[in-house]
């Protein structure tokens, strides 16, 4: 008889994989597992997208760690900028602005990129931009440009030497930047649009009123304002030392005395002398001897540094006192204000006639003609 229990183990035990006749089992008749019931579907495939996804990430962090990097040397560059560039000269007209003056800074050279001077006055600040000229270098640091900035436009230092006449000033304004002498001259010549009850409407420019001294001018002054400030300074000048519009002085009007006082400016050798000379002027004007200034034949000709020769003492110039008596027509240069007062307070003598002779410091007066001669040849000529 069968026992029951046997039978349910050989059940069990047939449903199970079953051996081959060599002992190794035979899996043909187990049943598998489906993949979407295993508990990690698709885990190699997950892997590898993970480590893709990190070496994009590392990929871009490197980019961005070295765009910061170039970023910040090439701030950092622009900033500092560098040593010893050249000179640059920048208009900053009416209305300008510092987004324009950043583009206008970038084309001559002064900053590499308006972007960069953009992101620094962001982060130091805005100044206020006043229009103006002012003078920056090529590839300047940025501190000294907001430095200059902050600070306002350059004025430009204008020193007018006694004894220089309108031509050597214009020469010296064409330095400025946008100036040139030709306008200066034209506007000097235009003295109805120049005041100063010193000159006469009659006069052909404004030669003997510019007054001597250092201005600190803008170039973006007109012609017309540089000369008004010197003249302005002249009429200020010739009210402290008593030089009044409608005086006379030894016999002269006001214009007639800075006539004289532009004549002794370029003939005295010292200040001390100015007093004399003007004697030599006065004296000589009250006989209706013709002054005979070399002064006044360089200003007619033109001759400034070579000698005079018989041509330009017979030129028909008014201004050539060898040819023409009485004081020239109009100043002949800027008087200092020395020379002025010389005129107005000459010291006492009867001199005619002058020289500088040769080996002394200053000038030598004499009463004629043949004293100044004698005491050439014991000199041994003239200075």
């Amino acid at each position: 008889m069968n026992d029951p229990n046997t039978e349910k183990d050989y059940e069990l035990q047939g449903d199970q994989s079953s051996l081959d006749m060599d002992g190794s089992q035979n899996t043909k008749g187990s049943s598998s597992i489906p993949e979407a019931q295993k508990p990690f579907p698709n885990r190699s495939k997950l892997y590898l997208s993970h480590t893709m996804v990190t070496k994009v990430v590392l990929v871009l962090v490197i980019l961005v760690l070295v765009v910061c990097a170039y970023g910040g040397i090439y701030f950092y560059q622009n900033v500092n900028g560098s040593v010893g560039g050249s000179q640059v000269v920048v208009l900053v007209p009416v209305g300008d602005n510092l987004d324009s003056l950043a583009v206008t800074l970038s084309r001559q050279g002064v900053i590499s990129s308006p972007i960069v001077f953009r992101i620094y006055l962001r982060l130091h600040g805005y100044p206020e931009l006043q229009p103006g000229i002012y003078y920056f270098k090529k590839r300047e640091p940025y501190a000294r440009i907001f430095a200059q900035i902050r600070s306002g436009p350059s004025s430009v230092r204008l020193t007018i030497v006694p004894g220089w006449n309108l031509s050597e000033i214009a020469s010296q304004v064409a330095k400025m930047p946008y100036h040139n002498a030709k306008a200066f001259l034209k506007a000097a010549s235009s003295t109805g649009s120049l005041n100063s009850p010193f000159i006469p409407p009659t006069a052909p420019n404004v030669e003997g009123f510019v007054f001597p001294d250092t201005y600190f001018v803008s170039p973006l002054e007109s012609d017309r304002q540089i000369l008004q400030t010197a003249i302005d300074r002249f009429d200020q000048v010739a009210s402290q030392v008593g030089l009044s519009p409608r005086g006379t002085y030894n016999g002269l009007s006001s214009y007639q005395t800075v006539v004289a006082a532009s004549i002794v400016q370029k003939e005295a050798t010292t200040v001390p002398d100015m007093a004399k000379v003007a004697r030599v002027i006065l004296n000589r004007l009250a006989a209706g001897m013709n002054l005979q200034m070399d002064s006044t034949v360089r200003y007619a000709t033109g001759n400034y540094s070579g000698a005079l020769t018989i041509g330009n003492l017979h030129s028909p110039s008014p201004y050539n006192t060898y040819a023409s008596q009485g004081l020239p027509p109009s100043p002949i240069s800027e008087p200092s204000i020395q020379a002025i007062q010389a005129v107005m307070h000459p010291q006492s003598g009867s001199w005619l006639y002058f020289v500088a002779l040769k080996g002394h410091s200053s000038e030598s007066f004499f009463n004629t003609y043949a004293e100044q001669e004698r005491a050439i040849s014991q000199a041994g000529g003239v200075s």
